[in-house]
């Protein structure tokens, strides 16, 4: 690397913990590749850790929330379909927070990756941080925020490939409402900022390269470079004992869902394994257990007909022993960039049932890495599943095989951060 030695990573949200701890995997592949980088991050860190800055203290924080709730008292109070996750709705109330990013550098940026915008930085922070350090902006995309005028997942909803206004996420029948208005005040910015979008998936991309905000910008596809020293094959008698699961038995995981959160697929995964319960003999749904990870705030054994075990929170190391003890991963996802978890459950070896969307078009292919249902599908999906469970051992452990080769091409760590690197280092990067 003889150009962007020094990076800043910028994400709203905890990059030690749950999806966050992308910005974590970023900035040790970007280290090992020899660049100097720094996280900083706009929650309040409960212990110091190394390379990475914190805006918020205990009294900053305070301040903020104060701060927060009269706005949200004083302001005129918009009715949100929560299913479009309307962050940051208003990017004009949002605190400028360019110039603490740049009092807290640690050094001169050669450029800032910034990922998870939720409630961080507007379109005018991003420019701000462009004009006072000539740095470029890669704006890592985690969801739809960074094209949209307010929605983080648009749905059927295609106002982005215009100037957005009449808004479903907000019950907007006005051509000029907040999300309109939002659309031109980030197109102004965007146009007079060097920044590049980068989607984490094909299903994105293809989002991104219709939206009107980059029109007139380089778009890039890398998909999320995960941490191959947790998610890789592992030994399955070996996890599941480390987890206290029975090693005769298929196991079928799937992550935690929120019954609130459509687009998670709650609706979804419920239907598809009543319809593979009916789908399979007596003695085939005696041999399987379904196994649950992360916290739910629903009581799945009454509505799920298969032996079930919820296993509760899990670390990434715990997460990976999972992946690694499942026959199959399930991702009853609807609408989602990725998730990670299906980028996760392929390094580790694990076939995948998902539908069609997000990561799945780049990383499940069915026959040879799971199965990819059609979205919305239940049967389809539920069929996905029974085709896996009912492979010959030679030939699932074939799909196995393929699932590393994938995950070699797509989500090793040093392959695609030498991508970010490239991207980095292209002459019209020269200061």
């Amino acid at each position: 690397m003889d150009k962007a030695k020094n990076i800043v990573i910028l994400t709203a949200v905890h990059p030690y913990k749950a999806a966050g701890i992308v910005a974590f995997d970023i900035m040790q592949g970007l280290k090992e590749n020899g660049a100097n980088v720094v996280i900083i991050t706009n929650v309040r860190l409960e212990k110091n850790y190394e390379n990475t800055i914190s805006l918020k203290s205990k009294t900053t924080e305070f301040i903020y929330k104060v701060n927060r709730r009269i706005s949200k008292l004083l302001s005129k109070k918009i009715p949100v379909d929560r299913n479009y996750y309307m962050m940051g709705l208003n990017q004009n109330s949002n605190d400028f927070r360019a110039k603490r990013i740049l009092k807290k550098l640690p050094f001169k940026p050669d450029a800032f990756i910034y990922l998870f915008p939720q409630f961080f930085l507007s379109a005018k922070d991003l420019f701000y941080l462009n004009k006072n350090t000539k740095a470029p902006i890669l704006w890592y995309l985690m969801d739809m925020a960074a094209f949209t005028g307010g929605c983080h997942f648009a749905h059927s909803c295609t106002g982005y490939i215009k100037t957005c206004g009449n808004c479903p996420g907000i019950y907007s029948n006005s051509k000029k409402d907040q999300t309109h208005l939002n659309w031109v005040q980030k197109k102004s910015f965007i146009e007079q900022t060097d920044i590049i979008p980068i989607a984490a998936s094909e299903w994105t991309y293809n989002q991104l390269k219709r939206s009107s905000l980059y029109k007139n910008k380089e778009c890039k596809k890398i998909l999320i470079p995960i941490s191959s020293a947790i998610f890789k094959p592992g030994n399955k008698d070996l996890s599941r004992k480390s987890l206290g699961l029975p090693l005769s038995k298929k196991i079928i995981l799937f992550g935690s869902v929120s019954v609130k959160e459509n687009r998670k697929g709650f609706k979804e995964i419920m239907q598809s394994l009543s319809i593979l319960y009916g789908n399979l003999s007596s003695t085939v749904n005696e041999n399987i257990l379904i196994i649950i990870a992360g916290n739910s705030e629903f009581e799945y054994s009454d509505s799920i007909p298969f032996d079930c075990s919820t296993l509760g929170y899990l670390n990434y190391t715990q997460l990976a022993l999972a992946y690694q003890a499942a026959d199959i991963f399930l991702c009853p996802s609807i609408e989602d960039s990725g998730p990670t978890m299906i980028n996760q459950s392929i390094m580790c070896c694990t076939p995948v049932v998902s539908f069609d969307m997000g990561v799945a078009s780049d990383l499940v292919f069915s026959g040879k890495t799971g199965y990819r249902a059609k979205l919305k599908d239940c049967s389809d999906f539920a069929d996905g599943i029974k085709s896996i469970l009912e492979l010959k051992e030679n030939n699932y452990l074939a799909m196995r095989d393929n699932c590393k080769i994938q995950s070699q091409i797509s989500c090793n760590p040093i392959s695609q951060t030498e991508k970010i690197i490239e991207l980095l280092n292209r002459n019209s990067f020269k200061k």
